[in-house]
């Protein structure tokens, strides 16, 4: 991962608490990185033609725009910030994951923050799985639950050994080169994680054994996983296999290690789904979530 030079920061609106920000300035003291904070405004009343001419649509979008402004300019003197550190932009827009995407590609940011919000809505897709599929950067989702203990330093690289193509060769990769980077701007180690799937199914019709798949998978793809790993110095105990349903061994096994920060690989950007391991541990993950691409 090449290194943190600018970061476009979605802040949330005025009402939320504004984690993604605490956890961008977190990243701007450790790399001087510069941050390019960004609040969206939007209100279909604006845009209502039948109802209201081109001056007053054009009066009531100030006024909010206005507002919005005057409200960042207030909380950033609140954290004692200047523009020394950043820039700030407020932007009228109903299609943040298009506009994010669109800004990032013209400036060059190494980095997207955005604080995450899951949705249990089949209905529609939500903020943050639209802005992973068509952000070019990396994605620091940063988590906004309450926490019953601090997170950690250490960073828990999520493998996927299921396919061995040079595709998913190289975001595995990609994967161990960003958390080495997050691990060392925290300070923690690198964890690596690789879980063995199999059949609850088959299980239950006793045509399986989980302990015998995991040591023939185990035993096939360990002289793999360890040269993927050996250049980035993790020791044999830092590496997890543990057996099960891939969102839920990778959180449970973040919180056994406390870390403060899974780091997961993604689909191609714009094509289809995020991938169905990457989503299943975007939607467990107890911490931070960092997605990178092929």
């Amino acid at each position: 991962m090449k290194a943190l030079k600018t970061a476009c920061v979605v802040l949330d609106k005025p009402k939320h608490p504004q984690t993604a920000l605490d956890r961008a300035l977190q990243l701007h003291a450790a790399t001087g990185m510069h941050l390019h904070l960004t609040s969206f405004c939007w209100n279909a009343i604006c845009e209502q033609r039948e109802i209201y001419d081109a001056h007053q649509r054009r009066s009531m979008k100030k006024e909010i725009l206005r507002a919005r402004e005057a409200w960042l300019w207030d909380m950033l003197r609140d954290r004692s910030l200047t523009a020394a550190d950043l820039t700030i932009e407020v932007a009228w827009t109903n299609d943040i994951a298009a506009w994010v995407a669109d800004s990032v590609t013209q400036r060059g940011d190494d980095l997207v923050v955005k604080s995450a919000h899951r949705s249990e809505s089949f209905l529609h897709t939500p903020l943050d799985w639209d802005l992973l599929h068509k952000s070019p950067a990396p994605v620091l989702l940063v988590n906004s639950r309450p926490q019953k203990k601090k997170p950690g330093k250490d960073v828990l690289a999520a493998i996927d050994l299921r396919h061995t193509d040079r595709k998913h060769r190289t975001l595995n990769l990609r994967v161990l080169d960003a958390a080495e980077k997050f691990a060392q701007i925290n300070g923690g180690k690198i964890h690596c994680v690789a879980v063995v799937e199999y059949s609850e199914v088959l299980e239950d019709l006793d045509f399986i054994s989980v302990r015998r798949v995991r040591r023939d998978v185990i035993s096939k793809t360990q002289d793999l996983l360890q040269a993927m790993v050996e250049p980035y110095g993790i020791a044999r105990t830092r590496i997890h296999r543990p057996a099960g349903k891939v969102g839920q061994m990778v959180a449970t096994t973040a919180r056994k290690i406390n870390a403060g920060l899974v780091v997961v690989g993604s689909a191609a950007r714009g094509h289809g789904l995020l991938g169905d391991a990457a989503e299943k541990i975007l939607d467990k993950a107890p911490c931070d979530v960092l997605t990178v691409h092929p």
